[in-house]
């Protein structure tokens, strides 16, 4: 049976209901539209249309002076007359929208055609003396046709506009009465909706309720009404019913368990005697511990008892000691920067060369920007102890190398060396973090690899390379991140 949500059904009834009514504005808006911009062009045809009589008048005024004086400006006058009213009728053209103003155009400019070979006749009939009467009487008769199929252009064009007008406005009525019945009708099957909604949704919320109720106060014998409607209540009664069962099932087992907790409450009391001489033991242990607080402190001192002798090789050693348990002991679960494990390598590797001379090398190449990538603390470190205690465990010099660079929104670190390389199988477990370490600092490949992997919440962080002929190299690839804010956030919350 397919699932209809309460959601899904409210909406699509508030969806039909908005696009019906938007559909009818927009045909309203669009009918109001195509009027209004019908008007304003009539009334634009119109004022081009007054516009051209008064150049009509105009050059028929400058022709009369013209042909009274027949001086060059009058002429020049009669012509620009001419072009005026040509420019006018191209106008006109853009205008036309039906074929009767499309006939009434076509005599317009046979007529201004005609007129303006009139006009020029006359021109050069002025210039040569000619007689004038017959061809100016002419020129009068067509000026009138000229105005009169003007007059009859502007007519047929308000004609057009008012039957457009009546037509369109008799729509927008229709449109009206259709929208005020779809308005009506909405508005009855939204009452009777709610009605129904009402006692299919309410009603079995206020039964669920009651039940809820009674089961509050201890009842657990209380029936639920049956709901046969396939949405949320539906589920919700389920839910409901199913935890009633579970409350039952639960409260049968932990009255058969009492019987049984009663029967070992001496043998529970006889084990937390036990554990209380347990936790005295261990705190007794703990008191025997070394405070790190006290360790620093003696250190110090050391120091400083060691600056004022003048050992420098001894101060050296001490500080570089002193900065590394410190280091260990301050940021074993909290977010570093890179340079800050570089440090803490050349701290290590200090304290190496000190104990067993400068047989191990260490090369360090990390692009500057690199250095203020976020990471765990205790991770190169351990990677380079590895380095020492299995790579050079058979040869007497050697060489570690980290790298570390920004590729695109990546940081890579590579620790690698040229020591004893690793046998297939173990390579094999190594890459599988199958085992862990445990002969060096306590953290192994599988536990950096872990970290890695929670810190930027990504998968296979550190990948290994090695052959049995000699060389190893470790390499780290994880999202380059400066930005405590943009680590992830359940580390962050982990600091």
């Amino acid at each position: 049976m397919k699932f209809f949500s309460v959601q899904s059904k409210l909406l699509a009834f508030f969806f039909i209901i908005i696009l019906s009514l938007l559909a009818i504005d927009i045909l309203i808006q669009y009918n109001n539209s195509y009027i209004v911009s019908l008007v304003n062009e009539t009334f634009e045809t119109i004022n081009t249309i007054n516009v051209t009589k008064q150049d009509i008048s105009s050059l028929n005024s400058n022709l009369q002076r013209y042909l009274i004086s027949g001086d060059s400006d009058s002429m020049l006058s009669v012509y620009g007359s001419l072009n005026s009213i040509d420019e006018k009728l191209t106008v006109l053209e853009s205008k036309i929208l039906t074929k009767e103003e499309y006939l009434y155009y076509t005599n317009l400019i046979t007529i201004f055609e005609y007129l303006s070979k009139l006009t020029e006749r006359l021109v050069i009939y002025k210039k040569g003396n000619l007689p004038l009467s017959k061809t100016y009487s002419e020129y009068i008769d067509f000026s009138k046709f000229l105005n009169l199929y003007l007059e009859k252009f502007s007519e047929q064009k308000i004609k057009f506009t008012m039957e457009i007008h009546h037509k369109a406005q008799r729509q927008l009525n229709s449109i009206r009465r259709i929208n005020t019945l779809v308005i009506l009708i909405w508005t009855l099957f939204a009452s009777v909706l709610s009605i129904v909604f009402s006692n299919t949704f309410t009603t079995p919320i206020i039964n669920l309720s009651k039940v809820a109720n009674k089961i509050a106060h201890g009842n657990l014998e209380a029936q639920l009404p049956q709901y046969s409607a396939n949405d949320e209540v539906a589920v919700l009664y389920q839910s409901f019913s199913n935890m009633i069962s579970n409350i039952k099932d639960m409260v049968k087992k932990l009255e058969e368990k009492a019987d049984l907790e009663r029967m070992y409450a001496q043998q529970k009391i006889e084990a937390i005697k036990y554990k209380q001489a347990l936790q005295e033991a261990e705190l007794k242990n703990l008191q025997a511990q070394i405070n790190p607080h006290f360790l620093f402190n003696t250190l110090n001192t050391i120091l400083q008892i060691a600056m004022f002798e003048n050992a420098k090789q001894t101060y050296a050693i001490l500080l570089r000691t002193s900065n590394y348990l410190r280091y260990v002991v301050h940021n074993i679960n909290r977010v570093v920067k890179l340079e800050e494990e570089i440090e803490n390598v050349n701290n290590y590797m200090f304290i190496y060369r000190m104990r067993f001379g400068d047989r191990i090398k260490l090369e360090i190449e990390v692009e500057s920007e690199t250095k203020l990538l976020l990471m765990p603390c205790m991770i190169l470190q351990p990677l380079v102890e590895n380095a020492i205690i299995h790579g050079f465990k058979e040869r007497e010099n050697g060489i570690i190398k980290i790298l570390a660079k920004k590729v695109e929104n990546q940081a890579i670190i590579e620790v690698s060396d040229n020591g004893t390389g690793i046998e297939k199988e173990v390579l094999e477990d190594l890459k599988n973090f199958s085992f862990e370490d445990n002969k060096t600092t306590g953290i192994g490949l599988s536990n950096i690899a872990k970290r890695l992997s929670y810190f930027y919440n990504i998968e296979n962080p550190l990948y290994i390379k090695s052959n049995a002929e000699g060389g190893t190299t470790v390499t780290i690839k994880v999202p380059f991140i400066t930005d405590i804010s943009k680590l992830p956030k359940q580390e962050v919350n982990s600091i």
